[in-house]
């Protein structure tokens, strides 16, 4: 005899309501801050070339491109979900020079509260900052820097 449709699905109900239910805590525990990737930057010797490889091989889109007055020529490209900076520093001082090296700035996540998460993150005792001295009465975005000294930014969720 052939069973009605809900019979042969019934467990499926509450197994959906205890995986929806479950609180917000216990359903970040692998992600307590809600990290999502935002971009990472690159500093690059060329960036025209650079922007070519972007464009050419993965697809990327410039949204935003200039020289900054420090000597720093800049473009911000993305894809859907993802953006990649590029930097190219073209000051010829001494000083300089070290920075002017190819390779990973910085990376970037997103999160919903940037408040929380730098207060969570100072907290735990990480070298965390705003830009500029001390943090605003609204913290949007921070940096901190991991073990080895690379910068992460933190910025709000868009």
């Amino acid at each position: 005899m052939h069973q009605p449709f809900w019979s042969g699905i019934r467990w499926l109900i509450p197994l959906s309501i205890a995986a929806f239910s479950a609180s917000p805590a216990a359903q970040s525990t692998d992600n307590p801050l809600h990290l999502r990737p935002h971009h990472a930057t690159a500093s690059v010797a060329n960036i025209d070339r650079a922007i070519r490889w972007y464009e050419d091989m993965l697809g990327f889109k410039v949204v935003n491109r200039g020289d900054r007055r420090n000597g720093m020529r800049f473009a911000d490209l993305s894809i859907p979900g993802f953006g990649v900076g590029l930097v190219q520093n073209t000051a010829a001082s001494p000083a300089s020079a070290s920075s002017g090296r190819s390779g990973w700035v910085h990376i970037v996540f997103s999160v919903p509260d940037p408040a929380r998460a730098f207060a969570t993150l100072k907290s735990r005792g990480a070298d965390v900052a705003t830009r500029g001295n001390s943090a605003p009465a609204q913290v949007t975005s921070f940096l901190l820097h991991d073990s080895e000294g690379n910068e992460i930014e933190i910025v709000q969720e868009q």
